[in-house]
């Protein structure tokens, strides 16, 4: 063998060892990392969920709670009794409507997630949510109310002959009214303005037998007959509908423990002629309905008094201007006293 083959010999022998030898150290580190992949998959599948989830709160619950201090978001801590009677850590975090509770510390027992519409949570831990809604600018509610509603001339309940056709039955002259109020707070709920929509249904229980003719130039009485017999009525009811806009001032007191408060209102009503209607039911004719006007004034006003406690109260309206129009009715105001429900 010459030199030139030896030389050859020699790198490739060389070449070959360094080769081998680097693949053995890759494979090495490759099967230490298999190892070490078993083991940490082996120690995952061994673990119960809620101990992974615990290691990573344990480690990630200050830089949690930092990231939503710097949100707005609520963070407490409370100590709270768990079933076995001991005290355990409890670790509350509110985001929005939604609240995650971790008990446990250092171990963590239980991680669960609650959500309330309204992101009260029933505590004062969770955010001062009455504070907000004092502070909210504005808000609506549906109001219903139901009272007695009558006629006044001159004052009195006590009708003159002339006008005796529209004598009432106490009992049964009902006020009907929905509205929609929106509120605006002047300050926070104690003082606030109301401006709202609604319908009123007064309805006039007649106690004779008149009736009333329609599209006349004033309001005419006339006693029904059939057969040549006066008709007697088993119900004879004469109605008035309005549109009403209502504005309002309310006093209100801070709520008491039960979320209650006393109330004060008052203001003025508008109102807009919807249509009238007259009503009668009898063994000679049955029931007829009759749709007029019969002259009620199509545009009036009345002042409206309200004292509350929690969503009921006691209402009154009075309407300064005649029920009929000028020159077309008598001359009779309408008063109204009931109760009324907010319908939140």
């Amino acid at each position: 063998m010459n030199l030139n083959n030896m030389k050859k010999v020699i790198l490739v022998g060389l070449v070959f060892g360094v080769f081998t030898t680097q693949t053995m150290a890759q494979t090495n580190k490759a099967v230490k990392a298999l190892n070490t992949t078993k083991d940490a998959v082996a120690k995952i599948v061994t673990l119960d969920p809620i101990d992974v989830v615990a290691e990573y709160v344990s480690k990630k619950k200050d830089a949690v709670s930092d990231l939503y201090s710097q949100n707005a978001v609520n963070t407490e801590i409370a100590t709270a009794s768990i079933d076995s009677g001991r005290k355990t850590d409890t670790t509350e975090i509110k985001v929005g409507k939604t609240r995650i509770v971790v008990i446990g510390e250092p171990k963590i027992e239980k991680i669960y997630m609650e959500k309330d519409s309204t992101g009260d949570f029933d505590g004062d831990s969770f955010g001062d949510n009455k504070k907000d809604r004092k502070d909210k600018k504005s808000d609506g509610e549906l109001e219903f109310s139901i009272g007695y509603n009558g006629f006044l001339e001159n004052g009195s309940t006590s009708l003159s002959a002339g006008n005796r056709g529209l004598d009432l039955v106490n009992g049964k002259s009902v006020n009907v009214n929905l509205t929609y109020n929106h509120y605006f707070n002047i300050y926070r709920e104690n003082i606030r303005m109301s401006v709202g929509l609604g319908l009123d249904w007064n309805n006039y229980r007649l106690s004779g037998d008149s009736s009333l003719i329609a599209n006349a130039p004033k309001l005419t009485f006339f006693q029904d007959s059939s057969n040549g017999q006066p008709i007697n009525f088993s119900k004879n009811k004469l109605l008035a509908r309005y549109v009403t806009l209502p504005v309002m001032l309310h006093f209100k007191t801070n709520e008491n423990k039960k979320g209650n408060s006393l109330g004060a209102s008052a203001g003025v009503e508008f109102g807009y002629l919807i249509n009238g209607r007259l009503k009668q039911i009898s063994d000679a004719k049955g029931k007829q309905k009759v749709n007029d006007t019969f002259n009620f004034n199509e545009l009036r006003y009345g002042l409206v008094g309200r004292v509350s406690y929690g969503s009921m109260g006691i209402y009154g309206k009075y309407y300064p201007q005649s029920a009929f129009n000028k020159n077309e009715g008598p001359d009779l105001n309408t008063f109204v006293l009931g109760l009324t429900f907010g319908l939140d």
